[in-house]
């Protein structure tokens, strides 16, 4: 898990070329002006809002990525990502789904970190996590989905 204010996120692209993609969208839009998902080369862009937890959330449940990896980005509010070692602190309940890159698990290890506004969070492969965990505030969010191995 990497967190860092915005503007620090081109001292990344040397660990994850996707970063190069991302800055040149980020050189001519705004954040703000995304409402739906849009898509540059190999990165999506995904706006995503939310006030509270969901009626049917499961504090353990964290997803992992295999084709893709997440970088999320705090428009507005304070976004809450909850994490754990795919391979050392989780257990697969849902195997992969190919067709829409994700699995699911389960940990009793899990930890967070708090995304404020202005702040990024790259999730590598090896991560499960959940987004939008309990404790956050009033998000408004983009989701960048780029290839793992950009």
């Amino acid at each position: 898990m990497i967190t860092d204010r915005l503007e620090n996120i081109y001292k990344y692209g040397c660990l994850f070329s996707g970063i190069g993609q991302l800055i040149k969208v980020l050189d001519s839009k705004s954040l703000m002006d995304i409402k739906e998902k849009e898509t540059y080369g190999d990165i999506a862009l995904i706006p995503i809002t939310s006030n509270s937890v969901w009626d049917t959330f499961d504090k353990n449940v964290l997803e992992a990525h295999i084709t893709l990896m997440d970088i999320h980005i705090t428009v507005e509010g304070m976004d809450v990502i909850a994490y754990a070692d795919l391979d050392n602190e989780s257990t697969v309940f849902k195997t992969y789904d190919d067709a829409s890159d994700y699995l699911l698990a389960n940990s009793n290890d899990i930890k967070t970190i708090e995304v404020p506004k202005g702040y990024f969070c790259i999730i590598p492969n090896n991560f499960a996590h959940m987004a939008l965990y309990k404790g956050h505030i009033k998000v408004k969010k983009v989701v960048v989905k780029m290839p793992a191995n950009l």
